[in-house]
């Protein structure tokens, strides 16, 4: 649209003016008309030209004037017409998608090289963002969700209809164990490769999703309380009975964490390298796998921890209490950043997604929170019990499991709260105890009092994958070069922090008084430093030795000149004394006389004050 159509037209070659008409007498005269005939020039046969015009600007042209276009400009029959342009695409949307943080330009410090480097840095931070937004357009897959004809409804559908209604390759992902150990708890490794469960009553097991290849099986005769996958399937935690145990991917226990006791509610931030646990003692643990090494221990102070889940975004620690509390937590903080009242009673389970973060309390409620503003959304209400499990799929879609019934929710970030659910699924006899998306895949792991099973939800997985970040498909080398990958670029655990974008920001606060406390330490140091002495030649051995004479005898003058004046002080004094017990009248007591040049109440005078207050050199 917009753009002039364009067609070829064959159009035959135009006379010359005055020429037709002598052309016409020339026939009409035939033979006889030869004089006219050789005062006239010959004529060409007519040629077909072919050339490219637009029919919405283009009227052919008289021989009384030229071709004209529609907006009024005369053209020569030479001249060709502009070439279309290509209308500009709407890339907002796609820069917001893949942009991280503020995409303004790094202002301009007082450092040259600091702001080359900056500036640098942002034209690569910015072609990155471009070439991804670009690059979008290639991924021609998109996820599908089902759509009810008419007055049908999509919580209607079973699990026999969607798989029946599926390829061969989707219903084989739908599975389902009957076990007799209790709860299961699940956990999918981060590009969806693996399963991890564990029975309530100690039964562990990772099978591979595609193959159903049992990878390792562990009955470890203990309380199993929460499974964990971390970087890959070579390695996942499992919450006993007392301790935290790890174990690699054949079921061999590889270390036992014994730092904290009593665990219930285990995570992993991929990103930063860090097992997250928390138990029944009121305590948070952060601890690096890639070293071994415990980077914080958090007291809550809130009595047993009831869930535990982090934010992707920032990696934020989202820690549900009995006293209807959710608190944020952060390695480097030792309080809470953020403490917010969600229930009346204990949360059960949580959830965090984007900006939003879902939460189920034992009053029979789970709400959906903005964390821009810390403010509730929508509310749903649950029956028979309360939630004991939320998950988010990678599109949105919510999961929630509760007593025996599971429902799956959609749209519940539009500001309209959703009437019905999208999907629903019954247990009768079973208790739902954990609720899981397997990424990238329409898949939802379920486990429950029975055993453990997988449903079909369309539209929960991400239909396009970055292989950079995880690769369902990968194979073994590529997985060991993402492993080496991963730690290279491990990020430290101070980077957590409730608002990323201050990564690599500058506060002038802080900056002005890290420079004045350099300068007054910079001035206390100047002090104390002894400068250096600059001679330049007087050091030489006839100066040094004319100095000290000098400095000797200087010192000898002013010995002796002090040993004067004492000795003038004392006569001095004993003339005093003298006339005053002449003058006392001869009481002859005693009591005002002086002996040895000294008094009762003061030092003595003359040559021996230089002495008084003096210690001798014991020998």
């Amino acid at each position: 649209k917009g753009q002039a159509r364009r067609t070829l037209c064959f159009l035959p070659a135009m006379p010359q003016k005055g020429k037709a008409g002598e052309a016409g007498e020339a026939g009409a005269a035939g033979v006889e008309g030869k004089d006219v005939v050789a005062k006239t020039t010959p004529i060409k046969p007519a040629e077909e030209i072919i050339k490219l015009v637009d029919i919405g600007d283009w009227a052919p042209a008289t021989s009384s004037e030229p071709r004209r276009r529609q907006g009024g400009k005369l053209t020569g029959d030479d001249e060709r017409p502009p070439e279309p342009k290509f209308a500009k695409a709407k890339m907002g949307a796609g820069i917001r998608k893949f942009s991280r943080g503020s995409s303004a330009k790094p202002a301009k410090g007082d450092n040259l090289k600091q702001n080359r480097q900056a500036e640098k840095d942002w034209k690569k931070n910015d072609e990155a963002v471009f070439r991804m937004v670009k690059g979008e357009v290639l991924q021609t897959e998109e996820a599908g969700f089902l759509e009810a004809e008419g007055r049908e409804k999509t919580w209607k559908y079973s699990q026999s209809q969607i798989a029946e209604a599926s390829t061969v390759g989707v219903a084989k992902k739908k599975i389902n164990f009957t076990l007799p150990y209790g709860s299961y708890s699940c956990d999918f490794t981060r590009n969806g490769q693996y399963f991890l469960v564990g029975g309530r009553k100690g039964h562990v097991a990772m099978m591979r999703c595609d193959t159903m290849q049992i990878e390792s099986e562990l009955q470890l005769k203990e309380t199993v309380r929460a499974v964990q996958t971390v970087h890959n399937h070579t390695l996942y935690a499992v919450a006993q009975k007392k301790y935290v145990y790890m174990y690699d991917s054949k079921g061999v226990e590889i270390h036992c964490i014994k730092d904290q006791r009593y665990p219930s509610h285990l995570d992993f931030l991929p990103y930063h390298f860090l097992l997250v646990s928390a138990g029944d003692l009121a305590d948070l643990h952060y601890r690096d796998i890639s070293t071994g090494q415990e980077v914080a221990n958090h007291r809550t102070k809130l009595g047993p921890t009831r869930s535990l889940r982090q934010n992707p975004t920032n990696g934020v620690m989202h820690v549900g209490h009995s006293n209807g509390c959710v608190t944020m937590w952060t390695p480097s903080v030792k309080t809470p950043v953020v403490k917010m009242f969600c229930h009346a009673g204990h949360v059960t389970s949580m959830a965090v997604h984007g900006d939003y973060m879902f939460t189920s309390g034992a009053e029979g409620y789970w709400k959906v929170w903005d964390l821009r503003k810390y403010e509730s959304v929508h509310t749903f209400k649950t029956y028979g019990n309360p939630a004991a499990d939320i998950d988010v799929s990678m599109t949105g879609l919510v999961g929630v499991g509760f007593g025996s019934h599971l429902q799956i929710w959609k749209d519940v970030f539009n500001q309209a709260r959703p009437e019905a659910a999208y999907l629903k699924e019954e247990y009768p006899g079973k208790t739902v105890s954990s609720v899981r998306f397997r990424p990238y895949e329409d898949v939802l792991g379920v486990g429950h009092s029975g055993g453990f099973e997988t449903l079909l939800v369309p539209g929960a997985g991400f239909a396009n994958f970055d292989s950079f970040e995880s690769n369902p498909f990968e194979t073994k080398k590529q997985r060991q070069e993402r492993e080496v990958h991963q730690l290279l670029e491990k990020l430290q655990p101070d980077s957590i922090m409730l608002d990323p974008s201050r990564i690599g920001s500058v506060d002038k606060k802080i900056v002005q008084e890290f420079i004045k406390d350099q300068e007054a330490k910079a001035a206390e140091d100047a002090k104390t430093v002894k400068k250096k002495k600059k001679m330049r030649g007087k050091d030489k051995v006839g100066s040094r030795m004319k100095r000290k004479k000098l400095k000797d005898g200087k010192d000898g003058r002013k010995k002796a000149k002090d040993r004067i004046d004492g000795e003038d002080d004392s006569d001095d004094d004993d003339g005093d004394e003298e006339s005053e017990g002449e003058g006392g009248g001869g009481g002859g007591d005693g009591k005002a006389s002086n002996t040895g040049g000294t008094t009762a109440d003061s030092k003595p005078v003359g040559a021996l004050g230089r002495f008084y207050g003096k210690r001798r050199r014991k020998t």
